[in-house]
């Protein structure tokens, strides 16, 4: 299983709010493809000049639902239930209709890189609401997983959903969970295109981003 690093440097000469989210997923829903909003994921309030922060996080995964919030900018999202998948294992879950929640998990059911979620119609039998989103969570800086990516739930059909290896840093202040924009901006994206990996990003006085990469 791949273990990655993010370490932010701050050496801009001044204080600030930097924060972390994942490249949504691709997401299909029986063939179409899906908008996804991104989550605000790891966060880096008031980094001081000169100060270093750093997490270490695996490619692990889960689907969530949420029954209260729906996907939309500044809304944030809650994991309300959460099956831990795995795309390396190409698994699928289906997603019940009443409130067990998540039926077993299957392995090699997904296409390569995917896991697939399969949605009953109704979404509920009327004894718990619906799901208002479904997404994905992971770990990071936190023993349970925060929401990276959410969209609309829809009844009746099979989501494949390709994790991504990139995350982006962007500066600002947002909670945990909250959903941003469909294309948030971002200061600097950072690739994993190794199973053990630590980034080191350094903001620069003059705006720029540096951004290395060291295998662990």
């Amino acid at each position: 299983m791949a273990i990655w690093t993010i370490e932010l440097v701050n050496d801009t000469g001044s204080a600030k709010d930097f924060f972390v989210y994942s490249e949504p997923p691709k997401v299909r829903f029986s063939g179409q493809a899906v908008a996804v909003h991104p989550c605000a994921w790891i966060t880096y309030p008031g980094v001081q000049p000169g100060d270093r922060r750093r997490s270490t996080f695996s490619e692990s995964i889960a689907i969530f639902v949420d029954f209260r919030a729906k996907p939309a900018p500044g809304v944030v999202l809650t994991e309300n239930a959460n099956v831990p998948v795995d795309a390396r294992a190409r698994d699928r879950v289906d997603l019940l209709n009443d409130p067990a929640l998540f039926g077993p998990v299957e392995h090699d059911q997904s296409d390569y890189g995917t896991v697939s979620l399969h949605t009953p119609d109704p979404l509920s039998d009327g004894s718990f609401p619906p799901p208002a989103t479904i997404g994905l969570g992971k770990y990071g800086d936190s023993d349970l997983p925060y929401p990276i990516a959410g969209f609309p739930p829809q009844a009746g059909g099979v989501f494949v959903i390709e994790p991504s290896h990139r995350f982006h840093l962007a500066q600002g202040s947002p909670l945990r969970g909250e959903a941003l924009a469909l294309h948030p901006p971002s200061l600097v994206a950072i690739d994993f295109d190794q199973d053990k990996l630590t980034a080191t990003i350094v903001a620069k006085a003059d705006g720029t981003f540096a951004v290395t990469y060291e295998p662990v």
